[in-house]
């Protein structure tokens, strides 16, 4: 008889646990438009993050104390929009090997950190947020 209530009170005991211990289950509806949205907004992040890691990008951005995750984190912030106008932008960029690249390059850089509020070096920017 103590071994059946044993049994069945570590049982009870064990079930408890579980159910404390697990964490609940949450499902959503994921449409092919949003998951496209997402692979495409990702895709510009991408575009944008490998045009920043360029040199004379890289220089600007350090120089200002902005480092690579500051920038990931404030890209997060952008419209799908703003994203669109930066990753088409630094797609036109030239590969930096020439002045005007550079020039380009630290213009870009100065729109982006006027948009995020690092800077204000353009007064018609305003900052997001």
């Amino acid at each position: 008889m103590k071994k059946s209530i044993t049994g069945a009170l570590t049982a009870l005991v064990m079930l408890i646990t579980q159910g404390l211990f697990v964490p609940a289950a949450q499902a959503a509806m994921v449409t092919t438009d949003g998951m496209v949205a997402n692979e495409q907004r990702a895709a510009m992040e991408q575009k944008v993050m490998r045009f920043m890691e360029r040199d004379a990008a890289a220089k600007v951005l350090a120089d200002n104390g902005v480092t690579r995750d500051d920038v990931q984190q404030r890209l997060s912030r952008l419209s799908d929009s703003e994203l669109q106008k930066l990753a088409t932008k630094s797609d036109q960029m030239p590969a930096g090997s020439g002045v005007v690249g550079v020039i380009l390059a630290v213009i870009l850089i100065l729109v982006l950190l006027d948009l995020l509020g690092a800077t204000d070096v353009f007064p018609v920017i305003d900052p997001i947020g």
